[in-house]
């Protein structure tokens, strides 16, 4: 009995911190049920160095620590349990993991305790949006399974940091610190090119050059050798070209350069030219393109029409590009001719290669490689290659003259040049082309004034209206009358006219009232205001092969350079000498009279024109015919309407068709034609029933006619 005792106290004795252990967890979580944290918390910290009770003792303290309703609160502490917790746990023996369940503590509880924390942990940081708040959170909950959404809004944040400062060193700190942030590709697209404008911001040659040097592989690098190109070439001479082939053989632009050379040099397009091409540029890397359109410079192409499609055909009629085109362009500018697909323009070379696409609205002829075309309702320029060289931002563009274009944006006028650069900006009203230098502008007071090629104002706006300059003379209106200026400004006649004609053979008629006379490039005047003005002499009045046309009381006769009334005013009118005799009219009768005033041709046509080919047109009876230079009628009078005669033919009209006539007034084609249009080479392009054909003047033949022509 005695030792039966004994052993029972000795039992006692070992398991007595067991059981203690034992009713000190469940008192915890007791504790914990009521949320009585304080005791909870005691009872759980002293069971922390116990092997079994480790798990639930860190659980529970994870949990305290983990609800926001106590003064034990604190998220990374909680953490840190909660993983010490299922740490232990996952090394546990299965009789201790059982022995766990009874507090409701197991592998799925520690996880999702873990993930409860890591949730409430990341909407604090998220709410607070803080570098620092995000760091910490990376740095102390590494296992999270809220890690991805933090780091993206950690980058987010950053990024959006750098975009504040927006210079390439605060991207460059960015795409370092963070390479796997879903920004990089944004960041870097912002560093290349804040770092390209950074660095040539000068926008000089040196400073594209050192980029490149420097930078070889940024994106930009290739908008750095365009504007080593565009800088290198700003004279856009062959020499400047073949300079920058020479000394940049690796630029993009080489090709461009090589065929702006070749273009340039080329571009009168004849076989001649194109063999001294190849003499000088032995060099050129297409020499076999330069071969094939020296054989077809030789080659002159007419747009030719089958049914509702262009082609081309040769001037013997061999079709050499097929009819797959709405519209073709009359000839080949600069090697290229324009022609139209589905309502849009393009260009094509004379192998029929579609060198720019169908894609515009209008377009120009090509002149020295370049063509103005329109897209998306406004204009810019074009190369012979395709490269859009003046953007699209102009209501229009005019022909460049000495190196500058008049364009319109907004309704107002300024100048681009040949490189495309707004050199003087779209702030006048209205503006004329550059002649000799300057340029007629009217500013926003409705005043006109010259402008040199810098944008500088040269003659003051002191003007109505200012005209271009021509041999260094200018008309200008100032209070309603007009007056002539020279290059600095000065007066060469003064603002005494009511209107003043242009200079024609070194002459200007100046108009005071009723009163004409004329001055020469001097300002001097050679003929008084002596004679009558009359709303057609004043471009009917001026000088041509040596006479002018004067009325005196309204009468008509000429004066000659010096002023002298060499014929005197005593017909009804008059036109201008020709091959020496010129038509006059006397009592509604035409005839003609030679420089001396002898009348060659009694006056008895119903109308009469200048001699061209030894022969005039007359009209008598309502028809017309053709005289000789001594006057006999040649070819009777038949004709409803007749051009005059040029290399021993003539185009004529009967019954509103056309024909052609010789100087003998045989028929060479009969009146069939209901077109007719001048073509090159002494080509006619003519229409009949809405079928078209070439007839070739020189050895008066047709040689191409489109299906059902002349039936």
């Amino acid at each position: 009995m005695k030792k039966t005792v004994h052993l029972f106290i000795l039992i006692c004795i070992i398991l007595s911190p067991v059981i203690l252990q034992a009713g000190n967890i469940k008192n915890a979580f007791k504790a914990l049920s009521i949320y009585d944290y304080f005791k909870a918390r005691t009872l759980l910290t002293k069971e922390l160095k116990s092997k079994n009770n480790y798990v639930p003792a860190t659980y529970g303290l994870s949990i305290i620590t983990s609800h926001s309703d106590n003064h034990f609160y604190n998220l990374d502490t909680a953490y840190a349990y909660i993983l010490k917790s299922k740490k232990a746990y996952s090394i546990s023996t299965k009789k201790q993991k059982l022995n766990w369940k009874q507090y409701a503590v197991d592998s799925t509880a520690i996880l999702n305790l873990k993930d409860s924390i890591e949730y409430k942990e990341y909407a604090i940081v998220a709410a607070h949006n803080t570098m620092e708040g995000y760091a910490h959170y990376v740095g102390t909950y590494t296992t999270s399974k809220k890690m991805p959404q933090v780091i993206e809004l950690r980058d987010l944040l950053a990024f959006d940091k750098t975009g504040k400062e927006n210079t390439y060193q605060a991207y460059k700190t960015f795409m370092e610190t963070y390479p796997k942030s879903l920004e990089f590709d944004e960041a870097q697209k912002r560093y290349e090119i804040l770092l390209f404008k950074k660095l040539t911001s000068a926008h000089t040659f040196q400073s594209y050059a050192g980029f490149i040097t420097q930078y070889p592989q940024s994106p930009y690098e290739r908008a750095a050798e365009d504007s080593v190109y565009r800088l290198y070439t700003a004279q856009q001479s062959i020499g400047e070209y073949h300079s920058f082939v020479k000394n940049y053989p690796t630029n993009r632009n080489v090709p461009d350069a090589w065929r702006k050379i070749y273009a340039m040099y080329t571009m009168d397009a004849k076989p001649e030219t194109f063999q001294r091409f190849q003499h000088a540029y032995p060099d050129y890397p297409y020499l076999q393109h330069a071969d094939s359109d020296l054989i077809l410079s030789k080659i002159v192409y007419y747009p030719v029409k089958q049914g509702d499609k262009w082609g081309y055909a040769d001037s013997t009629g061999k079709l050499q590009i097929a009819f797959k085109y709405e519209w073709a362009d009359t000839a080949f500018f600069d090697g290229l001719a324009a022609v139209a697909i589905n309502d849009k323009i393009g260009f094509i070379n004379k192998r029929g290669d579609m060198v720019i696409p169908c894609i515009y609205e209008e377009a120009d002829h090509f002149y020295k490689t370049l063509s103005i075309v329109k897209k998306g309702g406004l204009y810019g320029i074009i190369s012979s290659i395709g490269r859009v060289m003046v953007p699209f931002e102009y209501q229009e563009i005019l022909e460049f003259s000495e190196g500058a274009a008049e364009v319109e944006k907004n309704n107002l006028f300024g100048y681009i040049n040949l490189l495309g650069d707004e050199v003087i900006l779209a702030r006048y009203l209205d503006a004329l082309d550059f002649s000799q230098g300057l340029a007629s502008v009217e500013n926003t007071s409705n005043k006109y004034g010259y402008i040199n090629h810098q944008g500088s104002i040269v003659i003051p706006y002191n003007y109505e209206w200012a005209d271009r300059f021509n041999d260094s003379l200018a008309k200008v209106k100032e209070n309603g009358k007009f007056g002539l200026i020279d290059l600095e400004g000065g007066m060469v006649r003064p603002f005494n006219y009511d209107n003043i004609g242009d200079f024609s053979q070194g002459l200007a008629m100046l108009v005071q009232g009723l009163n004409v006379g004329y001055c020469d490039r001097k300002g001097d005047m050679l003929v008084p205001l002596k004679y009558e003005f009359t709303p057609d002499l004043l471009s009917g009045g001026i000088f041509k092969n040596g006479y002018a046309k004067v009325q005196s009381h309204r009468k008509r006769g000429f004066i000659d350079f010096s002023g002298k009334l060499v014929i005197p005013c005593r017909y009804d009118d008059a036109l201008y000498f020709s091959q020496g005799l010129a038509p006059v009219m006397e009592n509604k009768k035409w005839g003609y009279i030679n420089d001396k005033g002898k009348p060659i041709v009694p006056c008895k046509y119903e109308l009469a024109y200048p001699f061209s080919d030894s022969l005039a047109k007359v009209k008598e009876n309502g028809l017309f015919g053709f005289i000789n230079m001594e006057g006999k009628l040649v070819i009777l009078p038949q004709f409803n309407q007749a051009n005059e005669f040029k290399n021993n033919l003539a185009l004529v009209v009967m019954n509103s068709k056309y024909g052609l006539i010789d100087k003998t007034g045989k028929f060479i084609v009969e009146c069939v034609w209901t077109d007719v249009k001048s073509m090159q080479n002494g080509i006619l392009k003519v229409n009949t029933n809405d079928k078209m054909a070439y007839y070739n003047l020189k050895t008066r033949q047709y040689f191409w006619r489109e299906e059902g022509f002349g039936k």
